[in-house]
């Protein structure tokens, strides 16, 4: 049996002066695992800021909620005579008590109802955003003599109707 030559025949896979030469045989992928191992970190560091950006504007929003209740009530109760001083100042002072800041003190149309709202300042890297704002309102349920909107009750079924027999097709 003869052995053909095979030399010549299709393309070159490698190319004969770069064979036994280990310094030349990655040359076209130098420095890549540097660009991924970049590319790692910047996505990590962009996570890691919006997650405590996010922890930032959550935190101040639960904040200003906290602050808005407690100092709705403490002026709903300074305007009911419950509490002595000025509901608005009464208002101000939880509000500082609780890391907040007053923007606005009203009695609505209901009598002994107050409403504020009041502003917690945002941390971390959504500060840009602005503060987090609040509005809550506490007094009376509903003024004198009025009473909340009755639901109406439910009507009661219909009765069933027999269905008559249809007569018989010829």
């Amino acid at each position: 049996m003869k052995r053909k030559n095979w030399e010549g025949i299709g393309p070159i896979l490698a190319d004969p002066a770069r064979v036994g030469n280990p310094a030349s045989a990655g040359s076209r992928e130098e420095g890549s695992g540097t660009v991924l191992a970049l590319g790692i970190v910047a996505i990590l560091l962009i996570m890691t800021v919006t997650v405590a950006g996010l922890i930032g504007v959550v935190s101040a929003n639960r904040r200003a909620s906290s602050a808005a209740d407690l100092s709705a009530l403490a002026a709903a109760d300074a305007y009911r005579g419950l509490a002595p001083g000025d509901p608005c100042k009464v208002a101000e002072e939880w509000a500082a008590r609780n890391g907040a800041r007053l923007e606005a003190c009203t009695f609505p149309d209901r009598p002994e109802t107050v409403e504020v709202t009041v502003a917690v300042p945002v941390s971390g890297p959504m500060s840009a955003l602005g503060p987090a704002r609040v509005r809550a309102r506490a007094g009376a349920a509903h003024p004198l003599g009025e009473h909340a909107p009755e639901v109406p009750e439910a009507e009661d079924p219909p009765e069933e109707i027999p269905v008559e027999e249809a007569p018989p097709a010829d």
